[in-house]
């Protein structure tokens, strides 16, 4: 109301996500917390300046570059509420050393990130940091383990562990962290378990990989029944549905009860990538939730994903992404969801056509009654990348109404399809059209001298090559 911010910018779900301050603003701000808001380069700690930083930093960034001496009375910071470090790799053999020495001065930090540190383990001396919320450990490729002293952290809300590539597992006490709301686990591939506990954390909002097990690892790790226990979540992803399906769909079917999932990602990766009955069994039995705005779907072995159909329900459903479903010999019926905004098609390499059945129609369905039907009435962009057999895609002679508002496609590295429809040319106002190591296409498409070049001149944005 006082116009310290403008110009703001929300979600869907209508969370603030930008905005921006004046200028004049933003310089008031600025001076009221130079001393309080700090960058410092190791090597670049200056003798005079640190009392004056001591005595009022609340927040601190610092970065280890070399090997330099650490300043030690960086551990004065007596009101440092928030300290993010980051160091290269020399660095961080520094920043290992002092580490244990931080922790047992800065008890009083709420925010904490060694992220891109190349540290390979997290002392101890973490659970002294008893009233952190915020705990980034991000982007550490060698970190391998987290203590059992991280989960005396009860006031804990945020763990962020992305693209912690190589860490084999999460502490043994982890239900301990009963207040903890997001547990950010992107790219997290050494896991093979979630331990047993997880169940307690029945405010988590935020799992972004759900890791299940084939019973390898007995009473340590979490069954796949505690998801059931998760009803705030609202970004999910269940990884490694290679259990058994009669385990897998009786719980993988009550995630429909679930109302606060907005975002479901499902995936079936195997070790190799043949074809599993398990995967049918389990899509079959998946019930989408109710307000479920995105869905993405990876790895499926199945050869159709027909089931898919009944998704029409979801009215609140705006993203799909489909990859590595390499088996499936049909595009699934998507047609008729009638709020969807955006749709990916990855790595389906086994598709030939795309037809009729993409749109839903069904088999028996009348042409008068079809003609009335708007088909992906919403849809804003069209993906398609790495369709390695994909030769045809025709929609037939139907007199219907298709991709009413698609504004965006892009068609990657499909090299032997042969053409795009000229019904979805001619209804869609495509805005961009990106073709991109397609050699039939770019050939026929090519401006001003292929057969095809004026089903297409009139879009505005064209790109047409290898890029």
């Amino acid at each position: 109301m006082r116009s310290f911010f403008q110009e703001f910018e929300k979600d869907d779900d209508g969370s603030i996500i930008r905005c921006k301050m004046h200028d004049i603003v933003h310089d008031v701000a600025q001076y009221l917390s130079k001393n309080e808001c700090c960058l410092i380069g190791v090597q670049d700690f200056r003798e005079q300046s640190r009392n004056a930083l001591c005595d009022k930093a609340r927040q601190l960034r610092l970065m280890v570059r070399g090997s330099g001496t650490f300043p030690i009375p960086f551990c004065s910071f007596k009101k440092l509420r928030s300290l993010l470090i980051e160091c290269d790799f020399v660095g961080s053999k520094l920043i290992g050393k002092v580490i244990p020495k931080l922790f047992d001065e800065l008890t009083a930090l709420k925010a904490l990130g060694i992220s891109k540190a190349y540290i390979e383990h997290i002392p101890k001396e973490i659970g002294k940091l008893i009233h952190l919320r915020y705990l980034d450990l991000s982007n550490n490729q060698n970190l391998k383990k987290l203590p059992e002293t991280l989960c005396e952290l009860y006031n804990l809300q945020t763990l962020k562990l992305d693209r912690c590539e190589n860490l084999k597992k999460l502490p043994r006490g982890i239900g301990k962290l009963i207040n903890l709301r997001h547990l950010m686990n992107w790219g997290t591939d050494s896991l093979r378990y979630m331990p047993k506990g997880m169940e307690r954390l029945i405010y988590l909002r935020t799992l972004n990989e759900f890791h299940l097990n084939g019973g390898d690892y007995g009473g340590k790790a979490c069954s796949v029944e505690c998801l059931n226990n998760f009803r705030h979540i609202e970004s999910l992803c269940i990884k490694g549905l290679i259990m058994s399906a009669k385990v897998i769909d009786e719980n993988i079917a009550q995630l429909k009860n679930n109302g606060n999932i907005r975002d479901l990602r499902l995936d079936f990766f195997h070790a190799s990538f043949n074809s599993s009955n398990n995967d049918e069994v389990i899509l079959e039995a998946f019930e989408p939730p109710p307000n479920l705005q995105e869905l993405t779907i990876k790895y499926y072995g199945g050869p159709t994903m027909s089931t898919l159909r009944r998704m029409t329900s979801l009215t609140n459903l705006r993203s799909i992404t489909l990859s590595d479903c390499r088996k499936c010999l049909h595009m699934p019926p998507l047609g008729k969801l009638p709020s969807l905004e955006t749709l990916s098609i990855w790595k389906m390499y086994s598709v030939f056509k795309v037809g009729n059945e993409f749109l839903g129609v069904e088999s028996g369905e009348a042409s008068s009654s079809s003609s009335s039907i708007i088909y992906f009435p919403k849809l804003k962009t069209l993906l398609f990348h790495v369709m390695v057999e994909w030769e045809v895609w025709d929609f037939g002679n139907d007199n219907c109404t298709i991709m009413p508002s698609l504004r965006s496609l892009y068609i990657y590295r499909c090299s032997k399809l042969k053409g795009l429809p000229k019904k979805l040319l001619q209804m869609a106002p495509l805005q961009n059209l990106e073709i991109c190591s397609c050699d039939i296409l770019e050939e026929v498409y090519s401006k001003g001298q292929g057969d095809k070049w004026q089903d297409i001149s009139h879009i505005p944005d064209i790109q047409i090559g290898r890029g």
